[in-house]
């Protein structure tokens, strides 16, 4: 989890807290020693390049902790009736992403291993589905490979179909 501050001394890495936001970004980013690829003081390895918009508050984070750290109220996550609007950052190329497009990009890793067959969204949106399995973690606007191991804790970031029956967001997918 520890990767060195590219530089060496940290001079990199950035400290936001609300109301200001990092001026590095072309979005509202805030997160504990923010490098420029989005990695923080909680999950700096170097597949840990996207920041996340949160719907209480419109603002990018790199994860749940960052934003408890930056903030003064609970996080709740990406509403599912905005699943089409930006709500990824790509710490890489800085491409923002529909939480659709991200979801719908590991949701066919999990098809392959389960036999539910269908996407959070119901159906599967084309991000060049002839990209390998291998790719689904990864950027589909420059193929830097995110840290899968993000699905596990996914209902932080994104309401869940099951949340939103429910009216819960602490289930998971």
């Amino acid at each position: 989890m520890a990767t060195p501050p590219t530089d060496g001394s940290g001079a990199d890495r950035e400290t936001t807290t609300a109301p200001d936001t990092d001026p590095r970004f072309a979005v509202p980013l805030r997160g504990v020693r923010v490098d420029p690829e989005t990695r923080c003081a909680h999950w700096d390895d170097p597949v840990d390049v996207v920041a996340l918009r949160f719907g209480c508050c419109e603002t990018y984070y790199p994860c749940d902790a960052c934003h408890d750290a930056a903030t003064d109220h609970e996080a709740i996550p990406w509403p599912r009736e905005r699943f089409d609007e930006p709500a990824v950052l790509c710490g890489a190329c800085r491409t923002t992403l529909s939480a659709r497009t991200y979801l719908d990009g590991d949701e066919e890793a999990r098809r392959a291993s389960s036999s539910e067959g269908q996407s959070l969204s119901g159906s599967r949106a084309s991000l060049g589905d002839s990209r390998a399995k291998t790719d689904d973690d990864a950027c589909p606007a420059c193929g830097v490979t995110f840290n899968p191991g993000c699905r596990k804790h996914r209902d932080r970031y994104f309401e869940t179909e099951d949340a939103a029956r429910s009216g819960n967001s602490d289930e998971s997918l």
